[in-house]
């Protein structure tokens, strides 16, 4: 492949230039959002397929949709920029594209298929946001990689399995931030990038300056005080189910790239029966979205049969709660029971070391649950966030 006959990035210059040192079997890519991670080092995939014969580079992620709405996309997007790609050498069924005047073949697969995770071998690995993956599955891709291995990911965790590799001598890590990307960047993206200085230091940190997380006590800091919901677009709502305690719901509203929430219901001891008459005293639409708690299934179930748009949460925590940590948080002032939640809302420590670990700590925070409910799975469903990661 020419080297004129695409436009490379600099960050795929900085790639390029230690796998052809022939010093590093692991290339770490660790940075920002919108950094050209996954591109630069799908372009160094795609330069090497073009220039070594009958090799076979497999490229992960941690499912197969995600690879296809992401890396794979960026894959062709790259081929055909570089006026490689053919359509009768791309076997979708099979996620394999053959480059013809070489014979070297690009597969995906996600691995959350044990079987391609334990199966052949390759000679380059390429896995898309690595520190999503579990110890054990990195291990089983790389005993089975011949040659170099390539990883990318956002540093969003205090710890990772990665981080040891990434900061190994004999390896090699590449840092990069969205400025090394400004060319391919809209001034809407470098907006909504740089508004995390004023949303959450740790989010600016990780997504912004691209360096390493770093796990407080108190989970969100971001948040303010509002006299009311802007009352601008369709509310939605979050329920988390209780009797001895309480069950907790809250009205969501997103406006100008920024989360509204106002308590509504706050209250131990009640049945499925008494909250769809709370629901009736305040006016809840039943065309609105109700993010309930996805262990209640039940609840859910009464709660439509009553009529009401009751629907299961996307149960991740963690990534729940990283979501509602990177947009602006605003909580009413008549919210009470919620402002003492978010006061005292912190991660779990290690008893016996002191280290702060990346899991809240579970007590009172049930209208935490119900707002992280309602913005996580409204977030999955609609792509609301303020920028892509």
């Amino acid at each position: 492949m020419r080297r004129n006959s695409i436009s490379y990035t600099p960050v795929f210059e900085k790639n390029l230039k230690a796998y052809q040192s022939g010093r590093y079997g692991f290339i770490a890519n660790e940075g920002s959002s919108r950094s050209s991670k996954t591109v630069s080092l799908m372009q160094l995939v795609v330069w090497i397929a073009a220039n070594e014969s009958n090799q076979v580079i497999s490229i992960c992620s941690p499912s197969l949709p995600h690879l296809k709405m992401g890396a794979r996309r960026d894959f062709i997007n790259v081929i055909g920029q570089a006026g490689l790609y053919q359509e009768e050498n791309f076997k979708r069924t099979d996620n394999i594209y053959t480059f013809p005047s070489t014979g070297t073949i690009v597969e995906f697969f996600g691995v959350d298929n044990e079987q391609k995770v334990r199966g052949p071998g390759r000679d380059y690995l390429f896995i898309n946001e690595a520190n999503l993956l579990k110890p054990e599955t990195y291990k089983q891709l790389a005993i089975r990689t011949r040659k170099t291995k390539l990883v990318d990911y956002n540093p969003e965790d205090s710890e990772s399995f990665i981080y040891p590799l990434a900061d190994d001598p004999a390896n090699i890590k590449i840092h990069s931030t969205y400025k090394n990307n400004l060319s391919n960047l809209t001034p809407e993206i470098i907006r909504e990038i740089e508004s995390l200085q004023y949303a959450d230091r740790n989010m600016w940190r990780v997504y912004g300056l691209g360096l390493r997380g770093s796990s407080e006590d108190k989970i969100y800091t971001h948040w303010k005080l509002c006299d009311k919901l802007p009352g601008v677009s369709a509310p939605f709502f979050g329920q988390d189910f209780g009797f001895n305690v309480p069950s907790a719901l809250v009205e969501i509203e997103i406006y100008d790239g920024a989360i509204y929430v106002n308590e509504l219901l706050y209250e131990a001891r009640l049945t499925t029966a008494d909250i769809v008459e709370r629901y009736k005293e305040l006016k809840i639409s039943q065309s609105e979205d109700i993010f309930c708690d996805s262990a209640a299934a039940a609840q859910i179930e009464e709660l439509k049969r009553a009529g009401y748009n009751a629907r299961q949460s996307s149960k991740d925590v963690l990534e729940g709660i990283r979501k509602v940590k990177s947009m602006p948080l605003y909580i009413t002032k008549d919210s009470v029971n919620l402002i003492k939640e978010i006061k005292s809302y912190k991660w779990r420590k290690d008893m016996k070391t002191g280290k702060v670990l990346d899991e809240p700590v579970k007590y009172a925070d049930h209208l935490l649950d119900a707002l992280r409910y309602g913005v996580y799975t409204r977030a999955c469903s609609f792509q609301f966030e303020p920028w892509a990661l």
